[in-house]
């Protein structure tokens, strides 16, 4: 059975459905908090002067995720035959299809522990802290554990090695790259504080791996 069968036979509203949960959890974040900067007043210069912080990682990742979602659901199609199909294809999709939704759950629920310390870009002030509760115990970067789970899960959804494949080197590479950006600016404005959270909790983006 080709990966492009397997797709279609367990249900392409599915991974429609689940993609579709993903992109309106992705905008209902980007709603809430994109009016972050107009909140303090404008009155903060030092958020202003941080604004290059984000050296374009935020949109590292937009690349990444849509570019290698369609690319990734492109493969099976225009390569029949030639992307090798995962094993145990029922098992496989449905497992694909719970990662992505869990994805979105770590997501919002590091998003939602972060509160009004979240922003969309690579910023920090002087009225931000370290913030340690919820998944921040675990990972230093649990919004991008997130991410990265609902990449894992599409890509098994697709059901081909060449697929997901292009869903993990994108996502590694993508929020690799916003990590140390993100860190770096932490450190920077934080000092000590940070320092001592790195120590405490070692792992970045997945529980005792890195």
């Amino acid at each position: 059975m080709t990966a492009t069968a397997v797709f279609a036979d367990q249900g392409a509203l599915a991974f429609l459905a689940a993609i579709g949960v993903w992109i309106a959890s992705d905008l209902s974040i980007g709603l809430r908090y994109r009016n972050r900067t107009e909140k303090t007043g404008g009155q903060d210069q030092d958020r202003d002067q941080d604004q290059d912080q984000d050296r374009g990682s935020r949109h590292a990742i937009g690349g990444a995720v849509s570019g290698g979602v369609m690319i990734a659901v492109a493969i099976p199609y225009f390569l029949p035959g030639r992307a090798p199909a995962l094993p145990a294809p029922a098992v496989t999709f449905w497992l694909g299809i719970g990662l992505v939704l869990l994805g979105v759950a770590v997501r919002q629920y590091a998003v939602r522990t972060l509160g009004a310390y979240f922003s969309l870009e690579v910023t920090v002030d002087r009225t931000d802290r370290v913030v340690s509760t919820g998944p921040y115990r675990w990972v230093r970067h649990p919004s991008y554990t997130g991410g990265l789970t609902s990449l894992l899960g599409a890509g098994l959804a697709v059901g081909n090695g060449a697929s997901l494949a292009v869903l993990l080197v994108a996502g590694v590479l993508a929020y690799g790259y916003r990590i140390r950006v993100e860190e770096r600016a932490l450190r920077d404005r934080l000092g000590d504080d940070y320092t001592e959270y790195t120590d405490e909790t070692p792992y970045r983006l997945v529980p005792f791996l890195w």
